[in-house]
């Protein structure tokens, strides 16, 4: 894998606005680091790890099949190393914890809207929009490269801490060995930051850009670009993902497809009613 020399671009959200940023990065589907987007948040600043021992410490959390409290987890984070990482929470979904804690994070930041997920003509009661909350320490990683499922698009809101990302444009796929069905946005190598490129040569041909989060920090991550990360200091993250007029289409025909395992002709129906969906949301956006 190569590194690329250019950093990703940064931009202050007051002087980027909504109409440059869909210009500029939503329909390219150009990743930027967006601050100032979150700065309205209650979580900004207050969300450290003795808050969450304060308020959520004997909270029961599962990670990597193993029970802990969170004061405990959160020891275990705060002793972390690259040589010996403890257990990262990664993809809780806030939904299951307290409203007041997700009251936090409320609302979204701008850059995120409109999300489309969110409709109330979308065709199922559970929407696809999930909140989810990041807590690792030092020398922890995401498990896998990987783009996000159904083509959306990620937002990565750095609330506590530093993280190291790799991002690889959706072009070099084809180097990355994609697993096969449903596990195809995952790549099939085991560690990319040391692989073993006998069994995966094509990997060095990859290209990437590597770049830090840091807190106050807004990481966008379009559709099909692939990206991991590794914690370089105690963190705190906050995603969410989304579509609309920029990835629609293609989200409409994964989530669609994962529904033809089941029912071919639902499925087919559910294309052309999503189809119809996103013409009828893109007329009342602002987009």
């Amino acid at each position: 894998m190569k590194i690329l020399d250019q950093d990703i671009d940064r931009r202050d959200w007051a002087t980027l606005g909504r109409k440059r940023f869909r210009e500029e990065y939503l329909l390219p589907l150009r990743p930027v680091v967006i601050t100032g987007g979150i700065s309205h948040w209650r979580a900004s600043g207050t969300w450290t790890p003795d808050f969450f021992r304060q308020h959520y410490g004997d909270r029961d959390v599962t990670v990597d099949d193993q029970h802990l409290t969170l004061t405990d987890l959160l020891d275990r984070i705060e002793a972390s190393s690259a040589t010996t990482p403890a257990p990262y929470l990664r993809n809780e979904w806030l939904a299951k914890w307290p409203k007041q804690l997700v009251a936090d994070i409320q609302p979204m930041p701008q850059c995120s809207l409109p999300n489309w997920l969110d409709s109330w003509a979308f065709p199922s009661r559970d929407h696809p929009t999930f909140i989810e909350l990041y807590i690792g320490g030092a020398g922890a990683k995401f498990p896998n490269l990987h783009f996000d499922n159904w083509h959306t698009h990620a937002f990565l809101m750095q609330l506590y801490g530093e993280k190291e990302y790799l991002a690889l444009a959706p072009d070099q796929g084809r180097f990355l060995y994609p697993q096969e069905g449903t596990a195809s946005n995952k790549s099939g190598i085991d560690d990319v930051l040391d692989p073993d490129l006998d069994r995966f040569p094509l990997f060095a041909q990859a290209q990437a850009i590597r770049f830090t989060l840091s807190p106050g920090e807004t990481l966008f991550v379009p559709a099909g670009w692939w990206h991991t990360a590794r914690i370089l200091t105690t963190s705190i993250t906050v995603s969410i993902n989304g579509a609309n007029t920029s990835n629609w289409k293609s989200f409409a025909k994964d989530y669609c497809g994962s529904i033809s395992a089941f029912s071919r002709a639902r499925a087919a129906l559910l294309l052309v009613y999503m189809n119809m969906l996103g013409e009828l949301l893109e007329l009342g956006s602002w987009f």
